[in-house]
C-alpha cells in the first residue's frame, strides 16, 4: 500500500492574549507645546520692555486714556476753509474726532468750562498754510496760519501737554464741504493716527515670536 506525505507549510502561533497593544503615540522631538507657549511669551516679554514704550503716539494715547476718566478734553479749532458757522464747525471736528480713537470713548469739547482741566490739550488745524509747526499749534493755536478750503483738505492735529507736544499728525484728502463724508473719514482717520490703538500692546496679540503662529479657530502652526 503506497503511503502519501503532503508537505506543510508552517504558520507563525498567535501570540498569546494580551500580547498586542497599542503602539505608543510618537512624540515631537524637544520641547512640549506648553513649555514653547511659556518660554515664547517670557522672551517676548522681556524683548519689548515696558509696553508702548517707542511706539509713535503711545505716550499720547496713554495720556488720553489717564485724563478721559476725570472728563472732557478740552479742544482748540481753528481754520474755517468751508466758511461754516464755528459753533457748528466745533462741534462736527470734536464729534469725529473722538468718534475716530479706536479702542477708547473720549469726548472733546470746544467749551473750557465743559473741559475737566486745561491740560492736556487736543489743537486741530484745518488747511494750515504749509509749513506750519505743530508745536506752535500747541504754543499759540491762533497764530498758525490758514487757507480757504482748496481741491484738497490739510488736517493738522496735535495733542498737547501745555506748551509741549506729545504728538502730532497730518492727514489730507479731496473733500467737497462740510457735509462731504469724506471730510469726516480723514477726521476719523487723523484721530487713530494721533492715538494709535495699543490693543496688540495691551492684549498680547503681536507679541509671540514669529515662528510660533496661534492660528485662527485655536489652530496652531510650529
Amino acid at each position: 500500500m503506497r503511503r502519501t506525505i503532503r508537505a506543510t507549510v508552517p504558520i507563525r502561533p498567535d501570540p498569546p492574549r494580551g500580547a498586542l497593544r497599542t503602539a505608543p503615540a510618537l512624540r515631537a522631538p524637544g520641547r512640549s507645546l506648553p513649555s514653547i507657549l511659556t518660554a515664547g511669551l517670557l522672551l517676548a516679554g522681556c524683548a519689548q520692555g515696558e509696553p508702548g514704550t517707542g511706539t509713535p503716539g503711545a505716550e499720547a494715547r496713554r495720556v488720553l486714556a489717564e485724563q478721559r476718566e476725570a472728563g472732557p478734553v478740552r479742544t482748540v479749532v481753528r481754520g474755517n476753509p468751508f466758511g461754516m458757522d464755528e459753533a457748528r464747525r466745533d462741534a462736527l471736528v470734536s464729534e469725529a474726532m473722538a468718534d475716530g480713537v479706536s479702542g477708547l470713548t473720549v469726548r472733546f469739547t470746544t467749551y473750557p468750562g465743559e473741559a475737566a482741566a486745561p491740560e492736556p490739550h487736543l489743537a486741530v488745524v484745518l488747511d494750515p498754510v504749509e509749513p506750519a509747526p505743530a508745536d506752535l499749534a500747541c504754543r499759540a493755536p491762533d497764530s498758525v496760519p490758514t487757507t480757504a478750503a482748496g481741491e484738497t483738505l490739510t488736517v493738522l492735529a496735535a495733542f498737547c501737554q501745555g506748551d509741549r507736544v506729545l504728538h502730532a499728525v497730518r492727514e489730507e484728502d479731496r473733500v467737497a464741504g462740510p457735509t462731504d463724508r469724506r471730510f469726516q473719514r480723514l477726521l476719523w482717520r487723523t484721530a487713530g493716527a494721533l492715538f494709535p490703538d495699543d490693543y496688540a500692546e495691551s492684549y498680547g496679540f503681536g507679541i509671540l515670536p514669529r515662528w510660533l503662529n496661534l492660528g485662527i479657530g485655536g489652530s496652531i502652526g510650529l
